[in-house]
């Protein structure tokens, strides 16, 4: 089987729930704007995507400075690049997906 294209995906909801495929991408348009909202700087952070399947949670990475560090590997010292903080997202399945698999 083939993966699903978000056309393929609008037209079996739609057939599943009686809905028209207008009203289906209208959902999909105002879930994402409510993930936008809820992971953005002044959101919680956190967003259950689908109730039971996928959460979605915002990371916080601390800034690293520039420095010198020892490379166990190669027995070397070698040069570190500073980075800015940064928020990254982490999807986590959660129990009825992960009762799928």
């Amino acid at each position: 089987m083939a993966k699903m294209t978000k056309s393929q995906i609008v037209t079996e909801i739609s057939k599943d729930t009686g809905l028209t495929r207008k009203n289906v991408n209208a959902v999909f348009d105002a879930l994402q704007g409510l993930a936008k909202e809820q992971l953005g700087k002044k959101g919680p952070g956190e967003f259950t995507i689908l109730p039971g399947l996928i959460k979605a949670q915002v990371k916080v990475k601390p800034a690293i400075k520039a420095g010198k560090w020892f490379n166990p590997f190669t027995k070397r010292e070698e040069i570190r690049k500073a980075k800015p903080a940064r928020r990254t997202v982490r999807l986590r399945a959660l129990k009825g997906l992960k009762a799928v698999l």
